[in-house]
């Protein structure tokens, strides 16, 4: 008995995995068009069921249609009425693989077929190295003789339980228990065409009754919601909405199913004379449940369009700290909330540019590392999206904007409305000072990934005084320095940089160095240098001291 366990396990791995390899090979050959093809045939209802249908059927997979189309939706290349077009027709068309279970899994000889395709795609794969077009349709071959050779070897070892169990005691249980069974299997292995295998060979095998085996299948079909359900998780509306869409109609195709199933089973068996072929029979019951579902739900696509738009809506997130929590028509209270929000933002460009030079920014905001140290202890260079961050630091840079302009149209002070101008001129000369080293960033690249010890010596002087003066802001900004102790520093700052400048005009003369490097890392210097500059201006725009928070915007940074 354990035996035939473990060997049924083994083939539902097998069918799996065929099913898998030839799913990722037919992707494989088709690439970037079968997606444009997808793209271009959702233009209106009609086409994306056809559409939904028809890749389901090519790809053998509606869990990979329906994560396509969650992804088609999300980046606003498919509307959200075809995008449930398409899910519609993707359960019509995952139907498909329970007819090739049906009509050649328990009609055919499988070892007589199934064998010698995989050996041929075996030996055209290894012959045919040069064409990609070949290699793919080995790959496809060899997926789909291993998807049957997994099915004959599940079927034969479920045909030698079945004659060890007692079937006798499976008759009275309820067939919404068989719905629950279907649904659950599906749910785990996250396949409903290796679900309907699994029900079609316990039907073949006479486990199961064919009324029993049909409201496996109708389960089957709601756990195949659950691929789609984990995808959205976390995701913008429009996923959200489109894996509701597939929750939805698998739901109530599935109770009219299940409604209906002794008059589809009569219809099946005694209308169509298929009592002779159950395996077949549950392959036609699966369609036709699916179509009925399709034909009530479809004319109805636009009005569960509008329903689920109405329930998940995107809310924008708020890119601010402060000023969003506050009304600026109370002018003191919103003068309060701007100057940590721009002292926040004067924080946030500091990071940024220690990211850009590859130290991360805890190394020097919590560790207070001195320059060398920093410079020591971040040797190797780091991933860091410099246009997300940057984005980032320009929306609060507008969403400030827009709060001084509404805050400005109150009646303010002269000394309230001298404040905000001291605000703006920190906000503009922190945004510039990391807009500058944004320029820079694919130049420090380069410097960072150089094996020229000259350029290496030189860029590693640089970054030393882009450390040495961002320490300067932030012992000001906690309070720990003075305006004269901060002054002296950024003086030395300016002759460091100015030696710097000397070293790299004189490095051409003395070294392998290219003259375009060398405008490389004196441009490098001067934004340097110029990023000092701002921040000391905006520093001192501030006039007032505000503790660091240096694990703000991790997710950031």
């Amino acid at each position: 008995m354990s035996t035939m366990i473990i060997e049924a396990l083994s083939g539902l791995g097998m069918f799996l995995f065929g099913m898998y390899y030839m799913e990722l090979s037919i992707k494989e050959a088709a690439g970037g068009r079968f997606k444009s093809w997808v793209r271009r045939s959702t233009s209106s209802v009609p086409k994306s069921l056809l559409a939904g249908t028809f890749a389901t059927a090519v790809l053998q997979s509606s869990s990979v249609v329906t994560l396509m189309t969650l992804s088609f939706v999300s980046a606003s290349m498919m509307t959200l009425n075809s995008g449930i077009g398409v899910i519609f027709g993707a359960n019509v068309g995952t139907t498909v693989t329970a007819w090739i279970v049906a009509t050649l899994g328990f009609k055919v000889q499988i070892d007589a077929f199934a064998l010698p395709v995989i050996g041929a795609g075996g030996l055209l794969l290894m012959f045919a190295a040069e064409s990609r077009k070949l290699q793919g349709t080995a790959k496809v071959a060899i997926g789909f003789g291993l998807l049957f050779l997994g099915l004959d070897i599940m079927k034969d070892a479920i045909e030698g339980v079945a004659t060890q169990i007692d079937l006798s005691h499976f008759s009275t249980y309820p067939p919404i228990v068989f719905v629950l069974i279907g649904f659950v299997l599906t749910a785990l292995i996250q396949s409903s065409s290796a679900a309907t295998a699994i029900t079609l060979s316990a039907l073949y095998a006479q486990i199961l009754s064919f009324d029993h085996a049909a409201a496996m299948i109708i389960g089957a079909n709601i756990g195949t919601t659950v691929t789609a359900l984990l995808g959205a998780i976390g995701g913008i509306p429009d996923k959200k909405r489109v894996a509701m869409a597939h929750l939805i109609f698998n739901l109530i195709t599935a109770l009219v199913a299940f409604a209906l199933l002794d008059l589809l089973t009569h219809f099946v068996f005694v209308t169509l004379s298929m009592q002779n072929d159950p395996t077949t029979a549950l392959a036609l019951f699966h369609t036709l449940f699916n179509i009925l579902g399709v034909i009530l739900l479809a004319p109805f696509i636009s009005y569960l369009a509008r329903f689920l738009n109405r329930r998940f809506v995107y809310k924008a997130p708020v890119a601010t700290r402060y000023i969003h929590l506050v009304d600026p028509r109370t002018a003191d209270t919103a003068i309060v909330a701007l100057r940590n929000e721009v002292n926040s933002l004067f924080v946030k460009t500091m990071k940024f540019a220690l990211l850009i030079a590859h130290i991360k920014p805890n190394d020097l905001l919590v560790k207070k590392m001195e320059a060398r140290a920093l410079i020591e202890t971040n040797a190797s260079t780091l991933e860091f999206n410099d246009q997300k961050a940057y984005s980032a630091i320009k929306e609060i840079e507008i969403a400030i904007a827009g709060f001084v302009a509404r805050l400005g149209a109150q009646t303010i002070t002269p000394q309230q409305s001298q404040q905000l101008d001291f605000l703006l001129t920190s906000v503009r000369e922190s945004v510039y000072a990391a807009k500058i080293l944004k320029d820079s960033k694919s130049n420090i690249d380069d410097f960072a990934q150089s094996d020229n010890p000259v350029i290496v010596e030189l860029f590693q002087a640089i970054r030393r005084n882009l450390a040495y003066g961002l320490q300067i802001y932030v012992n000001y900004l906690n309070g720990d320095w003075d305006t004269k102790r901060c002054q002296e520093r950024f003086t030395k700052a300016l002759d460091e940089n100015r030696r710097i400048m000397h070293d790299i005009t004189i490095a051409i003369s003395r070294s392998n160095i290219t003259e375009k490097m060398v405008v490389s890392l004196l441009n490098t210097n001067q934004s340097v240098l110029t990023a000092h500059e701002s921040w000391m201006e905006a520093s001192s725009a501030l006039q007032s001291h505000f503790a660091i928070d240096p694990v703000e915007d991790e997710a950031y940074i």
